[in-house]
């Protein structure tokens, strides 16, 4: 190093810096531990960078790669226990982490030289100029990830964006501090605050440039979710209307059968040929349209799911005011109840007490408000996670991308949707204002 002592930012500063951006993504995202452990970790990473600072004096050149390596691993292993993610969600947020902190104690220690607070006696006036800046830098990222935290990314990143990533906090790192290790490179400043400003805008470019990859999987993960609730959306309105295609004739059919079967039984018959007709006429009612609601579509949809739930010993139940539902579109109709009873039928098979497979549905009207409620027996585990049921199908890409349909559509007409569990009984609550 060029042996000027301002030059290097203290250790401890750039480890309070790296605590204070790790908790940034604890506040921001979901943790899977209690603020008290949170407490705890936190109190053993600042005993660490106290650790960190006193080895520090006495490394060589060639250790300070594997001595960042371990720092990044330590707030890997500080983030891993905290957040409720995926490992490669995990890498991707230590690798901001330690970006921003780069540049948050780069910044804080460039004012603190040039106002020369350094060299002064007063220890109180540096540590309130690095009080201010690092709570009011750590304030502006945490508002952009807690935003940006609401459409968090729930698919897992890929190792090519891992990658990418990492190449940029590589390069970004070396470039802010090839001036501290050698002078005689084209990145190299000249003077003091010449690398000062190097570092600092390297970093700061490091951090918009992870922003930016950021900014662009999200866009790439909106999109894919787009497509997948369309395709969902469009499953259930393709299902309603090859139904559609059908249940008029069965229904036709179905009358004439049962307006057959009672003339031959007013023509009497013999007790095999009764017998016969009898298992006819039990056969046919399961083609028999039992739930009529008042809304056409809102009919096929239960009727359609009305002969596999018979054969699997799953009861329906609704009450409903179909007419209710008249202001909505048919896809729209489609995709909330399709998806609802499809997950519901789903739930309820796999129970093994029979009597226990039990559907309910309910459309009713509550002031100038259409109130849904699906409701299903559910004996699994299910956990709500940001108020959406988590898939317990362990390929997580296609599936629960109906419940989100539901969300979705719901949200078009103003509505809200609630979904909870409470002894073994899952519900789905819909609220949309009437219009007429």
């Amino acid at each position: 190093m060029n042996g000027n002592e301002l030059a290097n930012i203290p250790v401890l500063y750039t480890g309070i810096a790296e605590i204070l951006t790790s908790l940034i993504y604890i506040l921001a995202l979901r943790k899977k531990i209690s603020t008290f452990q949170v407490i705890i970790l936190t109190i053993a990473m600042g005993m660490i960078q106290v650790l960190f600072g006193e080895v520090s004096d006495l490394l060589l050149w060639w250790m300070w790669p594997i001595y960042m390596l371990l720092r990044l691993t330590v707030m890997f292993i500080y983030l891993y226990l905290s957040l409720d993610k995926e490992k490669s969600a995990i890498i991707f947020y230590t690798l901001k982490a330690f970006m921003i902190a780069e540049f948050i104690a780069s910044f804080e220690w460039q004012a603190a030289v040039y106002y020369e607070w350094n060299r002064m006696d007063s220890c109180v006036a540096e540590l309130l100029m690095a009080i201010i800046v690092y709570l009011m830098l750590c304030a502006v990222f945490f508002m952009i990830e807690k935003k940006w935290s609401k459409e968090s990314m729930t698919r897992v990143i890929s190792i090519q964006e891992i990658l990418m990533a990492a190449c940029i906090a590589v390069l970004i790192f070396l470039l802010s501090n090839i001036s501290f290790f050698n002078l005689n490179t084209i990145f190299s400043g000249s003077g003091l605050f010449d690398m000062f400003n190097m570092r600092t805008i390297f970093d700061l470019l490091g951090v918009v440039s992870l922003l930016a990859l950021q900014s662009r999987m999200n866009e790439i993960e909106m999109r894919v979710d787009v497509e997948k609730m369309d395709r969902a959306l469009r499953l259930q309105y393709i299902k309603y209307q090859n139904y559609q295609d059908h249940i008029e004739l069965i229904n036709m059919k179905y009358h004439d059968l049962k307006h057959q079967l009672e003339d031959l039984k007013r023509q009497g018959a013999g007790k095999n040929q009764e017998l016969l007709i009898d298992n006819i006429e039990s056969e046919l009612t399961e083609y028999s349209p039992s739930i009529e609601t008042g809304n056409q579509v809102l009919d096929a949809l239960l009727d359609s799911r009305q002969a596999f739930c018979r054969r699997r010993q799953i009861v329906i139940t609704a009450v409903a005011d179909g007419k209710l539902l008249d202001f909505m579109h048919v896809a729209d109709i489609c995709a909330i109840f399709g998806n609802a009873l499809d997950n519901a039928i789903e739930s309820v098979v796999t129970a093994e007490d029979v009597t226990k497979r039990l559907i309910h549905l309910e459309v009713t009207m509550k002031k100038q408000f259409v109130a849904i409620v699906v409701e299903n027996t559910c004996e699994m585990p299910v956990q709500i996670v940001d108020g959406m049921p988590k898939t317990r199908h362990k390929d997580k890409t296609d599936h629960g991308y109906g419940t989100r349909s539901i969300c979705h559509t719901v949200q078009k007409y103003g509505g809200s949707t609630l979904y909870s569990v409470k002894d073994q009984c899952f519900t789905l609550q819909i609220l949309m204002p009437l219009k007429k």
